[in-house]
């Protein structure tokens, strides 16, 4: 009986198995290869040059430079995000009003595309008329240079904070949901205060959304691209690249082509073994017995 079904099963998995091989093993596998070699990308014969690109990497200031600017995104940005999600979780699962509303008005960065964000945000910031700088002159303070060299990649920063929070959110208030609101009650009854039904309650029954939460917060931080890239203008700064800006640019350039594809892959490369440690580490500090409701 079971060999019957695994002969009907697979019929159905091999078009997505196929598909998932041809694009995205596939072309990670050759970039993987691209990496050890030097090319331009037009030239039909690559040129070898074995871990040279890597012993690069060790050695490229602005590597790590972008390095950090990613972990910042990942981490610093991250603390927040889910610090203001668990905020909004928190007070959704107190029985507050026009719950839907709330949802869309969190939710409605994610259906603006990041470029046109990057665009309204970096409006925001400016030194001359931006709105920020428009409240500290009132209140008789100094305006501040949002993206200047110094503020730049602090600012990039608050402004993904901003327009990810409500993704999250959602995810964590749709855990919320899958608990019957019975448990809530019976905790009210024997007096257990609202942060400790929170923290003893909510918390622990949905500590598998959380988990995929923070994975996929993870996998985004790493790879976010298109945001920064049109927050900085039409050259990005060096302050405020990260890895994934880093890898682009040297791949393709910006106003003066690059296409230094060979040393591009390798930074790709350290990217796919920072989001697997990431990955791995996080399912390891997460895993915890699963509460059936």
């Amino acid at each position: 009986m079971r060999n019957e079904k695994k002969k009907l099963i697979i019929p159905y998995l091999l078009p997505a198995v196929a598909l998932y091989f041809v694009f995205f093993i596939g072309p990670a596998l050759y970039g993987l290869w691209i990496s050890f070699h030097e090319w331009n990308g037009f030239t039909e014969n690559m040129n070898f040059v074995g871990i040279n690109n890597y012993l690069k990497i060790l050695e490229d200031p602005i590597y790590w430079q972008s390095f950090l600017n990613m972990m910042l995104i990942l981490f610093v940005g991250g603390i927040f995000v889910f610090f203001i999600g668990f905020l909004f979780t928190a007070l959704m699962s107190q029985g507050v009003t026009a719950k839907k509303a709330i949802r869309a008005i969190i939710f409605f960065p994610q259906i603006i595309a990041p470029i046109a964000l990057a665009v309204v945000w970096n409006y925001l910031y400016r030194f001359d008329i931006g709105f920020f700088n428009s409240i500290l002159t009132t209140i008789g303070l100094n305006p501040v240079n949002w993206t200047g060299p110094d503020n730049i990649m602090m600012s990039a920063v608050i402004s993904i904070i901003w327009y990810s929070t409500g993704f999250y959110a959602i995810i964590l208030l749709a855990g919320v949901d899958k608990i019957p609101n019975t448990i809530f009650e019976a905790a009210r009854v024997e007096g257990a205060s609202t942060i400790k039904i929170f923290t003893k309650i909510t918390i622990p029954l949905i500590w598998d959304v959380i988990s995929i939460a923070v994975i996929l917060w993870g996998i985004n931080a790493i790879r976010l691209f298109d945001f920064l890239f049109a927050f900085g203008g039409p050259e990005p700064p060096t302050r405020i690249w990260n890895t994934a800006m880093y890898q682009f640019i040297l791949g393709f350039g910006q106003r003066t082509p690059i296409y230094q594809l060979g040393y591009s892959s390798a930074i790709a490369v350290t990217m796919i073994i920072v989001v697997l440690l990431f990955v791995v580490t996080g399912r390891k500090l997460f895993k915890r017995e699963v509460y059936e409701l």
